[in-house]
């Protein structure tokens, strides 16, 4: 799966932007204030979308881009914009290649395992409504992605639906799309605050069930 449509299209606003603003003059230097001020806020910009992008800080990526972002540049601040631009290309190609989909997954499955953890806290506690909102929420985020994943349209669709075109692709086996239409009853139920509908029993089979689909579809 490659990035996101919505961050392919920025990085690509980013470089095609960059690409002038690294020209300097016949010496090779940014002596023009306005270019100097648009490029400083260039290189702002790009490295905030080098962070979205790549949430490790000790990925080479980012290394990259923070060394390039807090450097003094003087005149040769169009230099800077003619380096990162040049390190956003790569970035670019590697996310078409699909090479970032799983960075990206792997901060995305600490998150909700993070989430899952506040959850299970709550059902130790016999704290049936919190952690089943909880759960029942991070379940529908986690059935999501995994279908962004494999190239399923979701937006709109409901959670039901998503379930059954899982299990038609064989992502769920029947036993799985069981639990996961069970699981679902539970963010159902926990987000309309049908209390008495569901047991902490649910909610635990939810966070199991969450945590296996975190651990082999986006861990």
């Amino acid at each position: 799966m490659s990035i996101e449509e919505s961050i392919r299209t920025r990085l690509t606003e980013l470089i095609n932007e960059g690409t002038p603003l690294s020209i300097g003059n016949e010496h090779d230097q940014c002596a023009d204030r306005i270019q100097a001020s648009s490029c400083s806020a260039w290189i702002t910009a790009a490295h905030n979308a080098v962070h979205l992008v790549i949430p490790n800080p000790e990925a080479p990526y980012r290394i990259k881009a923070d060394r390039i972002a807090i450097g003094k540049h003087g005149y040769a601040i169009h230099r800077a914009v003619r380096e990162f631009t040049a390190v956003l290309s790569a970035l670019l190609k590697d996310g078409d290649a699909g090479l970032l989909a799983s960075v990206a997954d792997q901060a995305r499955a600490e998150t909700f395992d993070d989430f899952l953890d506040h959850a299970d806290h709550y059902c130790k506690n016999a704290r049936k409504q919190e952690s089943g909102v909880i759960a029942g929420v991070v379940f529908e985020d986690v059935t999501r992605r995994v279908c962004r994943k494999l190239d399923i349209n979701e937006k709109g669709q409901k959670l039901d639906a998503l379930i059954s075109e899982l299990a038609t692709r064989n992502t769920f086996t029947a036993v799985k799309a069981k639990r996961a239409r069970a699981a679902a009853d539970v963010r159902t139920k926990a987000t309309h605050a049908q209390w008495d509908e569901f047991e902490l029993d649910d909610v635990r089979s939810t966070i199991e069930f969450t945590r296996d689909l975190i651990d082999t579809k986006l861990a």
